[in-house]
C-alpha cells in the first residue's frame, strides 16, 4: 500500500491544474489532470461525481485526500457504511470532513410530450455528445461496454474514431450476435473478472467507502486492456438510460419506501388499460420524487462507479447518456407522456436507419465474489495509514 500510495501521490502532484474558473466539461471531457485548484466552480453536476476541498476540485475523493495528506474521518459516514446491507453511499457529504461532493438533481419542463420527437431528441444528443468527446480526445480508442438496450443502441451510433465493443458474461454471446444480426462492423472483447491484489488495494483506496464493490466490477481486465492501449481509450457505458426510455421509472425511488414501492408496482401493473390523460397525470405526480432519485440514487451508484473505473484505469471513463446535449433531453421531458412503454427500439430505428434486431433477454452478472466485504471502512482506513495518511478521527 506504501508504494501504491506513493506512486498516487506523485501522480496527482504532477497532474495538478492551477485556472481561475473550473467547468464540469474540463474535468469530463477530456482525460488529463486528476486535481484542479480553481477560484471558482461554474456548473451544476447531475450526474458525474466532482468533489470539492478548499479551492481544489477532483473526480476522486481519494485524490483529495492523498493532496491534503490527511483525513478528517466523517463519524456519522462511517457508521452508515457500516451498517448491515450497506449498498452506496447518497449525499452530498464523503468519508473525509473536508471533502463534499457538488452538484444536485435536474429539473424537468415537462415540453417533450411526443414520443417520436424524444426518440429523434435521444439520438440527435447521442450524436452530438459523443463527437464531442472524440473532438476533445482525438486518437484514441472508444471501448463501448455493452450490455442491455441503452449501451447496444451506442455501437449504432456514427463513430468517427476506431471502435470496439466490450461485454462480460452472461452477456457476451448476445453482443456477439446483436452485432452479427445487425451487420456491424465491431469485434467484441470478453471482458472477466480476474483477482488482481494489486488493483484490488487500488479499489479499495478509491472507493472511499462510498458502495459495497462487489458491485463494481472487472477493474483488474479493464486496466489491462487500457495499459495494452497505452491508456489511448475511452471507456463508454450506457448508463440509466432505461429510466427515462422504458417503464423503469414507475417504480423507481430512493429511499426505498415499502408501502410506496407496492403501491408504485400495483400501477405499473395495472397502468395499460388506464386512459393516456390518467397515466400522464399520475407521471407528472411522480416524476420530481424520480428525478431526485437519478442524483440519490443514480449519481451514487452509476455516476461514481464512473469515476471509479477513471481512476482504476487511467482513462477516460464516460456514460454515453449524460452529456451536456442528453441532459438537455432529459431536463424537457415528460415521463408520463412518452415513457409509459419501453421506445429504445425507436431510437435503435434512427440510428440505424431500419429496425434493429435487440437480445430477447437481457440477464444481469452476479456479485463480484472476490470483493465481497473489501469496501469495509476498517480496511480503508489501514491502507490509508499503512501509505502514510494521517487519519484523524474520533472513532478509532
Amino acid at each position: 500500500m506504501n508504494q501504491l500510495i506513493k506512486k498516487l501521490v506523485e501522480r496527482i502532484d504532477q497532474g495538478t491544474v492551477e485556472c481561475d474558473t473550473l467547468e464540469e466539461g474540463d474535468i469530463w471531457a477530456r482525460h488529463g489532470p486528476v486535481v484542479w485548484k480553481a477560484n471558482e466552480f461554474k456548473g451544476t453536476p447531475h450526474f458525474y461525481p466532482v468533489y470539492k476541498f478548499g479551492d481544489f476540485y477532483s473526480h476522486s475523493v481519494l485524490s483529495l485526500i492523498l493532496k491534503k495528506g490527511s483525513l478528517n474521518l466523517n463519524g456519522p459516514a462511517l457508521k452508515q457504511v457500516q451498517q448491515s446491507g450497506f449498498f452506496y453511499w447518497s449525499g452530498s457529504e464523503t468519508i473525509d470532513m473536508d471533502i463534499r461532493r457538488l452538484g444536485r438533481a435536474h429539473t424537468t419542463s415537462f415540453k417533450i410530450q411526443n414520443v417520436q420527437e424524444f426518440a429523434e431528441r435521444i439520438a440527435a444528443a447521442l450524436i452530438d455528445d459523443i463527437h464531442v468527446i472524440e473532438s476533445k480526445n482525438p486518437g484514441y480508442t472508444n471501448v463501448v461496454m455493452c450490455g442491455g438496450k441503452d449501451s447496444l443502441n451506442l455501437l449504432l451510433l456514427p463513430w468517427k474514431q476506431n471502435t470496439i465493443a466490450a461485454s462480460a458474461e452472461p452477456n457476451f454471446e448476445l453482443v456477439k450476435q446483436f452485432i452479427e444480426d445487425n451487420n456491424l462492423p465491431y469485434k467484441v472483447l470478453r471482458i472477466e473478472d480476474p483477482h488482481d491484489q494489486r488493483v484490488l488495494d487500488h479499489e479499495v483506496l478509491e472507493g472511499c467507502c462510498r458502495a459495497d464493490l462487489a458491485h463494481w466490477r472487472w477493474g483488474a481486465h479493464l486496466k489491462k486492456i487500457a495499459d495494452e492501449y497505452d491508456k489511448k481509450l475511452i471507456f463508454w457505458k450506457g448508463q440509466v438510460a432505461d429510466l427515462y426510455t422504458s417503464d423503469k421509472w414507475k417504480v423507481y425511488m430512493h429511499p426505498v419506501r415499502k408501502p410506496e414501492e407496492f403501491a408504485r408496482k400495483v400501477y405499473k401493473r395495472l397502468e395499460k388499460p388506464l386512459p393516456f390523460v390518467i397515466n400522464q397525470f399520475i407521471g407528472r405526480r411522480l416524476q420530481p420524487s424520480i428525478i431526485q432519485a437519478t442524483w440519490d440514487r443514480s449519481a451514487s451508484q452509476q455516476g461514481c462507479h464512473v469515476g471509479f473505473i477513471r481512476e482504476i484505469t487511467d482513462c477516460l471513463t464516460v456514460s454515453a447518456y449524460h452529456g451536456p446535449a442528453m441532459i438537455k433531453v432529459w431536463s424537457e421531458v415528460d415521463l408520463g407522456a412518452v415513457a409509459q412503454r419501453d421506445m429504445r427500439h425507436l431510437v435503435g430505428r434512427i440510428l440505424l436507419g431500419r429496425d434493429v434486431v435487440y437480445p430477447k433477454i437481457n440477464p444481469s452478472p452476479g456479485l463480484s465474489k472476490i470483493r465481497q466485504g473489501v469496501y469495509q471502512p476498517q480496511r480503508f482506513l489501514d491502507a490509508l495509514k499503512e501509505g502514510g495518511i494521517k487519519v484523524n478521527s474520533d472513532c478509532d
